[in-house]
Order: C-alpha cells, then structure tokens, then sequence
C-alpha cells in the first residue's frame, strides 16, 4: 500500500465502502432496497474515479503528502475492520446507520476529497463531485436514522 498510488487507494476505498454496504444489505433484508441503492453508488463513484484517471500518470496524479495517505489509510482501515465485523456479528440497521454516517462524515470533515491537490482539471472536478455526493450520503443516512429514532 505505500507504493500504492493515492488515487488508487481512493478507488479501492469506495469499493470497501460499497462492500461494507453490501454487507448490510444482507444482513439487514427489511432495509436491503436501502443499502443496496447506497452500495451501488459508491461502485459508481469507484468507477467515476477510474474512468477519470484513464491514460493519466497514476503516481503524478495528486499532489501527494503523508497527511494526505495518512487520511485515506485511517479511513480504509476503518472500513474494513467494519466488513470484517458485520461478516462476523449481527448487525442492526441502527447500527449500520452509525458506522455509515461515521464513514461519510470523517470523509468531509477530513475533508478527504478537498486535501489532494489534483494536477489536472478532470481530477479536481471529480473529487468536487465526490464531495457533493458524500454530503448527499450523509443527509440520506441522517434522514434514515430520524425516521429510525
């Protein structure tokens, strides 16, 4: 992984993220519409950034930093310590709800797609348009767990 280039682990952090939702999805059958339809857009935003990054120089990317690998490493981390525990434990859409929001929120208050400085134009639109559908993510989670509560 310290080879491994920053955009690429951006990538591969939304498809764990769409797995740990996947996970839900089956774990939870009453909510399974729910976190299937959150699980398929993180599969889009993965696809988003790959697509965007076709015929780029991966290692120039982004502008990189340890802070930056610092950030996306704690948040992978997190998120698979979660897949390993939701294949392991019963989990409650409550639950699930809290580890999701914990997850999207530590995305936009370490303000992850806003810290890489992109070196090319696509880049930087691309990571805008992750913000704004993490923001989006954040108030369907917190709707959801309104209407739980």
């Amino acid at each position: 992984m310290p080879n491994t280039p920053i955009i690429q682990l951006l990538e591969e952090n939304e498809l764990n993220v769409s797995a740990l939702y996947a996970l839900y999805a089956q774990k939870i059958p009453a909510k399974c519409t729910f976190w299937n339809q959150l699980s398929r857009e993180e599969i889009s935003h993965a696809a988003s950034i790959k697509n965007d990054c076709l015929g780029l120089n991966l290692e120039q990317a982004i502008a990189e930093n340890n802070f930056s690998r610092g950030i996306i490493t704690y948040v992978m981390d997190f998120v698979l310590a979660e897949i390993e525990r939701a294949q392991n434990n019963a989990v409650s859409h409550f639950d699930a709800l809290n580890t999701a929001l914990r997850i999207e929120r530590s995305m936009l208050e370490k303000k992850c797609f806003d810290i890489f400085a992109p070196t090319n134009i696509t880049l930087k639109e691309l990571f805008e348009k992750l913000n704004t559908e993490t923001e989006q993510h954040t108030k369907v989670l917190t709707e959801e767990l309104k209407r739980f509560n």
